[in-house]
């Protein structure tokens, strides 16, 4: 007969528990409520909240960030047997059901908190099939949750006035402090709220709040939860409160990170609020004395270099200030980089082969696709070392360099290092780009620059701590990252700052400034072992200034910070890399010495990179006795000669010192009898250049051709398309009128040698 009625009660179970499992299918659990969003620097300390996406502030809230007494508080106010039954208790469902027949009215109820939790997912009146629903609902919770992941979805959802739901929004808007530091008549306001969340909010009703506060605190006095000591803090502590939003710390950082993220959560940012202090206080300071000169803004960021962690990021001095567009987050907007795209050229040609410290550089007047590119200070010096020309930051033997280095691969270099917003202006730039034609970000330049203490090395900035391992990419070698940061760290240069001077404590900083056309940014990027620092300086109206340079408006704070910030005072940036050596080579032009090279200097070099090229400046010549004309080898014959060392310099040096009235000397022209064919090298076409193509915005827009020679050549003959343009003087220009297309412009000079680029029009 036992055995009967076991069968009966085994089939019952199996039965009710086949239905539930159908009836779960049927009729899912409704989906969690949306959380706030919270971010927390690195080390755990708040930085800013945001509205869930229904409109309410629901910061999710853990068991485990209440201390283990409140819990048991609200654990013994609420459902004291939680840990122990199925999601429903049948005991106070008896005694709620018995207590309301005997008054006659709902005077008791019998709801668990995962009930609670099941009736906050899925509001509906209080009817008994609610409550049945509830009952149902509350058991899936159970199957679905375990006791502490309920307990959270509870503490992270009851209401507390208004569209405040959870401990922690309770706690961060009506106290503007985390729930840890609540004392303990703060916390009990908190649950008790629930009762009757809309006339018991404590910036509203405190008065009701504080009878209710005592009248439910009286069982738990007489139990001995609540001490005469907690009675002491429930008199000594007002109800009222003056509700605000949570606090708000690093605005621009945290709504940068707040766009990447797809779901509410607490997160743990790369932040670390003291340095991010630091850097607020310095550009707050710093941008007193430039406000009176009319520059209103400045944003920073900071970069640790081994992690790559953003641990400061500062859009604005003044996220409030509107009149000043404090809300305008600078890091991210695209502005003219001024000369700081510089070290990056460098980088690509020293991998190239084609550059080190002391290659000479062309620093002459340069009528670049007809406008004249200059140097800062108007000055040319004619032949210049290539590192001396990064840290005076000279235009014009950049001009040079990239339009040898191609600018169609140097913008994908760059793009490789981080550089998107240029993938966006391809068609438009031009080789002003590297003094500031075209536009960046504050972020993707501060990126880019720690890649050179990371010895070439890229990889995207982190803002989450739990992101996955850094991914790091090969852009340019070791050896091009520890040639250039020996360049940057030189202290004999004219944007050295006055505080680097003064202070004698500082790391080795390598650091490079920047000021963009019309003066309208002030930019300085410098990092030392441990850090990377990027600073703009300026107006995010985009007005200029006339007081505004890199190395007087942004240097010295870069200098503050990294001083400040900085924990060890290491005497090197890089350690030489294997692949360096160190050589001697030719003052006159930077290449190993040839074998009439008399003055030598030292030199780093790439050993698997840099060519071996021999100097080839000084030439030894056969030249007739008057020092008219030098003879090949074919036309030496018997004439009389000697033997004479010249000087081959450049022949837009050449044409520079003979503009400026220098004297110089030069080997005569070769022997104008001799039948030779020459196998020199042809005009140097400037303009057009080739590989480029020209946007044209109107009708009067021209192609300028022009063209270089050395002093021997007198005229060059032009052809587009194999067309006879027509014999025009060394040097002149031409313009010519092109409509949308592809052309080949060829240049001869008057001893038959030819030069030829092609290039592109593009009529809008």
């Amino acid at each position: 007969m036992r055995f009967k009625y076991s069968r009966y009660i085994i089939f019952l179970i199996v039965l009710l528990v086949s239905v539930f499992f159908i009836l779960s299918i049927i009729f899912p659990l409704p989906s969690e409520k949306p959380y706030s969003t919270v971010l927390y620097d690195r080390n755990g300390n708040f930085l800013k909240a945001f509205l869930a996406n229904d409109g309410i502030w629901r910061l999710k809230t853990s068991p485990e960030e209440i201390p283990e007494h409140y819990k048991n508080l609200i654990i013994n106010k609420e459902d004291r047997f939680f840990y122990y039954h199925f999601g429903v208790n049948p005991f106070s469902i008896v005694r709620a059901l018995v207590q309301n027949i005997i008054s006659g009215k709902r005077v008791s109820g019998a709801s668990t908190i995962t009930m609670q939790v099941a009736r906050m997912l899925e509001p509906k009146k209080r009817t008994i099939w609610s409550k049945l629903i509830e009952v149902f609902r509350a058991i899936q919770l159970e199957v679905k949750y375990s006791k502490d992941e309920i307990l959270q979805l509870y503490l992270s959802m009851i209401p507390l006035g208004g569209n405040v739901e959870g401990l922690k929004s309770g706690a961060m808007i009506y106290y503007q402090t985390p729930i840890d530091r609540l004392n303990i008549a703060q916390l009990f306001d908190l649950i008790v709220i629930p009762n009757d969340p809309n006339d018991l909010r404590p910036d509203k009703y405190p008065e009701r709040l504080n009878q209710e506060r005592w009248k439910r605190a009286k069982p738990f006095f007489k139990k001995g939860i609540l001490t005469k000591a907690d009675s002491i803090v429930f008199a000594e502590t007002p109800s009222a409160v003056n509700r605000k939003a949570p606090p708000q710390l690093a605005p621009h950082f945290c709504y940068r990170v707040k766009s990447m993220l797809k779901y509410g959560d607490n997160y743990k940012t790369t932040l670390d609020l003291n340095i991010q202090s630091v850097a607020e206080q310095f550009l707050s300071n710093h941008l007193r004395t430039w406000k009176l000169l009319g520059v209103k803004n400045g944003a920073l960021i900071v970069i640790e270099n081994k992690s790559m962690n953003v641990v400061a990021y500062v859009g604005s001095e003044n996220f409030d200030d509107s009149l000043a567009f404090g809300q305008v987050d600078a890091v991210q907007a695209i502005r003219s980089p001024g000369s700081t795209l510089k070290p990056f050229l460098y980088a690509f040609q020293m991998d190239n082969g084609v550059l080190t410290p002391k290659t000479r550089l062309l620093d002459v007047p340069y009528d670049f696709e007809g406008y004249t590119v200059e140097n800062y200070d108007g000055t040319y010096s004619g032949y210049v070392f290539a590192d001396e020309a990064l840290r005076k930051s000279l235009n014009v033997p950049m001009i040079y360099l990239l339009k040898e280095a191609g600018l169609r691969s140097f913008c994908e270099f760059l793009c490789r290092l981080g550089f998107n917003s240029l993938q966006y202006q391809f068609d438009k730039l031009g080789l002003s780009m590297i003094i500031g034609g075209c536009g960046v970000t504050l972020e993707e330049l501060a990126t880019a620059y720690a890649t050179f203490p990371n010895g070439g090395m890229y990889a995207k900035p982190r803002f989450l701590l739990d992101q996955t391992g850094i991914n790091r990419s090969r852009v340019f070698s070791e050896d091009a990252a520890f040639m250039i940061t020996e360049i940057l760290t030189g202290v004999e240069r004219p944007d050295m700052p006055n505080n680097f001077i003064a202070a004698s404590n500082l790391p080795v900083i390598a650091f490079k400034t920047g000021t963009s056309y019309g003066r309208r940014d002030a930019w300085c990027f410098g990092y030392t072992a441990e850090y990377t620092v990027g600073v703009w300086i300026g107006n995010v109206t985009n007005k200029g200034n006339p007081n505004l340079v890199g190395s007087k408006s942004a240097a010295p704070l870069l200098v503050d910070i990294l001083n400040s910030i900085s924990r060890s005072r290491q005497k090197y940036i890089l350690k030489i890399p294997d692949g360096v050596g160190i050589r001697d080579v030719c003052v006159e032009s930077g290449k190993l010495p040839g074998p009439y090279c008399k003055h030598t200097i030292e030199d780093y070099y790439s050993i698997l990179y840099t060519t071996s090229d021999i100097c080839d400046v000084e030439k030894e010549y056969l030249v007739s006795p008057d020092k008219s004309v030098h003879y090949c080898g074919s036309c030496l014959g018997n004439h009389n000669y000697k033997s004479l060392i010249y000087k081959n310099y450049p022949k837009e040096l050449l044409n520079y010192w003979r503009k400026i009235g220098k004297k110089f000397s030069v080997a005569p022209p070769h022997n104008p009898l001799c039948e030779r064919v020459f196998g020199d090298e042809g005009p140097k076409i400037i303009s057009p250049t080739n590989g480029m193509t020209y946007i044209m915005f109107s009708n009067e827009q021209n192609i300028v051709f022009q063209a270089s020679s050395g002093v021997d050549v007198r005229v060059h003959y032009w052809y587009l398309n194999n067309n006879y343009l027509g014999k025009f003087k060394v040097g002149q220009k031409i313009f010519k009128s092109l409509e949308t297309g592809e052309y080949t412009v060829s240049c001869m000079d008057d001893k038959g040698r030819l030069s030829k680029v092609v290039f592109k029009v593009n009529r809008l």
